[in-house]
């Protein structure tokens, strides 16, 4: 059926276009009426048919590059078909005439450009069937390319149009008021064969851009094409040749024969899909396997598919919001021009993948808890690892001074006289150990320790040492950090001290100095300090050994 109604449309062109040359044809008689009611009818035949043409142009193809290019060259025919009017029918002063022969010029020259850029288009792919974009790759290579096409066209253009001032196109052989380019007035200046020489190789090279792209789709279409250009050039060469010579009687004069060749030649690609095309909505719905449907305002359909159809109510429900139906399917409805658009799309795809993602999430969960309680074992055995490692540390660290404890409770023999001195220094040396342990316990969290634990450890052990018969003070600031290990070193030092001072030295004050501990006991000897960790600084003053414990 769409086949029929084009083959229809085109016999019905062919008809009118004949028609166009018969009055053409019969036009060249010596009865003015007669030839000005043929040239009108010639003349507006050409006009509908470019009109409508263009119209259909504008209405079947898809927004492109192409389309566009097609329209423009459309109106510039019209614009030509024009001046063709003007130039051959009516009267004018020569300076008129001039100016309308001039610009008689542009459309022949730009016509050829813009059938060269629509072949461009139809070479670089404007087809679905090739997969690539309407869209230039490159925005830079757009630009050259409509310089190489379009700029000599228009720079020809302006130096037809400026020829009075170089007559490098008409060289005129009369005064430039009396010229009015009528034969024997003039003769041809070289680029006047630069014109022809551009119109020709435009077009050459739009027809070869087609023949190379069009054998690729179809062999018929080959063949109407090469018809098409045999047609194209040998009417030409039979009236330049043949009737010019011998006869003023012809169907169709040279311009027409240009504008309705390129015509031709472009609705065969038309025709044949190398431009996108815009016909047979009925077909297209047919091929559907999905239900979708187009109306008019009041939801009678025009096109369907043939698939399940929807009551109106449903639809009206659709164009609010999409409709859930049965089978995972859910129908939605858009607004268009002069109607609605409606389609169903299955989404039990889009629901089993949510099933399975609610499923992937659970079992996600489920291998996170797992992680989780893997990541808190694994810190658990960390931190039980670290502690043992700490503890066997301090351990070691203390070790001599249990050794000590160990061999003085060993010979220590209740009822005895020294029995009291042993378990005085067993227990200053268990202070000792205590609060060793705890600023070893924490140097392991922190590498600054407050003074104030170190006081607080001397405290405990100068309680320990007044018991044991040294009179024992320890006074500092509560404030203020140092490094962990200065802490601990100074704190072995006070202990080595102290434990030579029992027995030795009635008192002993413990102070801060400002930078290390400072000691003060009535004494005469001065305790060894060269296997203390710190230096130790000694002096005597009025019968009182003072002892400055310097950190590194």
């Amino acid at each position: 059926m769409r086949r029929t109604k084009q083959n229809r449309s085109v016999w019905i062109f062919l008809g009118f276009l004949l028609l166009a040359g018969a009055a053409n044809l019969c036009g060249r008689t010596a009865v003015p009426v007669w030839d000005a009611l043929m040239a009108c009818v010639n003349y507006l035949t050409y006009i509908g048919l470019l009109f409508f043409w263009g119209m259909s142009v504008l209405r079947r193809l898809l927004p492109s590059g192409a389309r566009t290019c097609i329209l423009h060259a459309a109106v510039l025919m019209l614009f030509y078909m024009v001046l063709r009017i003007v130039k051959y029918r009516f009267a004018m002063d020569p300076v008129s005439m001039r100016y309308a022969v001039y610009a008689y010029w542009i459309p022949q020259l730009l016509i050829p450009a813009f059938f060269l850029k629509t072949c461009l288009h139809i070479r670089r792919g404007e087809r679905s069937r090739k997969g690539r974009g309407l869209q230039e790759a490159n925005a830079r290579s757009v630009l050259l390319r409509n310089l190489c096409v379009f700029l000599p066209p228009c720079l020809l253009s302006l130096l037809v149009m400026a020829n009075d001032l170089h007559a490098l196109v008409y060289v005129p052989l009369v005064d430039l008021s009396e010229f009015e380019l009528a034969t024997g007035t003039y003769r041809l200046g070289p680029v006047f064969y630069l014109l022809y020489v551009w119109m020709v190789l435009a077009a050459a090279l739009g027809l070869f851009f087609l023949f190379r792209e069009i054998g690729h789709v179809s062999r018929k279409a080959l063949r109407l094409l090469l018809a098409a250009v045999i047609c194209w050039y040998g009417l030409i060469l039979l009236n330049v040749l043949v009737l010019d010579h011998f006869t003023k009687y012809r169907l169709f004069n040279v311009p027409e024969i240009h504008i309705f060749s390129m015509l031709g030649i472009i609705e065969i690609c038309i025709r044949f899909r190398l431009i996108p095309f815009n016909e047979n909505y009925a077909g297209f719905f047919r091929s559907l396997r999905i239900p979708a449907l187009i109306t008019d305002r009041e939801l009678v359909p025009a096109y369907q598919s043939p698939l399940p159809t929807f009551d109106k109510g449903l639809l009206q429900a659709a164009l609010r919001e999409p409709v859930e139906l049965p089978s995972d399917w859910k129908l939605f409805g858009r607004e268009i021009r002069a109607g609605y658009a409606f389609w169903a799309e299955d989404e039990s795809a889009v629901h089993r993948a949510q099933e399975r993602l609610v499923e992937a999430n659970a079992l996600l969960e489920e291998e996170n808890d797992l992680i989780r309680a893997e990541t808190e074992q694994k810190e658990k055995r960390a931190y039980l690892q670290s502690r043992h490692r700490i503890y066997h540390e301090i351990a070691a660290e203390l070790y001599p001074c249990q050794k000590r404890i160990e061999e003085l409770l060993e010979g220590a023999r209740p009822g005895t006289d020294s029995f009291r001195e042993c378990i005085a220094k067993v227990s200053v040396l268990n202070a000792y150990v205590k609060r060793k342990t705890n600023l070893l316990l924490l140097s392991t969290e922190a590498e600054e320790l407050g003074i104030g634990e170190l006081f607080l450890a001397l405290t405990e052990s100068a309680n320990y040492l007044t018991l044991a018969g040294l009179t024992t003070t320890a006074q500092g600031p509560s404030e203020g950090r140092r490094p962990a290990g200065q802490i601990l070193a100074l704190y072995d030092s006070f202990e080595g001290i102290a434990e030579q001072l029992l027995g030795k030295a009635p008192s002993l004050m413990v102070s801060w100095n400002g930078n290390g501990l400072r000691l003060a006991a009535e004494m005469e000897e001065t305790p060894e300090t060269n296997k203390l960790p710190l230096r130790v600084r000694c002096r005597k003053d009025e019968g009182i050994l003072y002892m400055d414990i310097i950190p590194v």
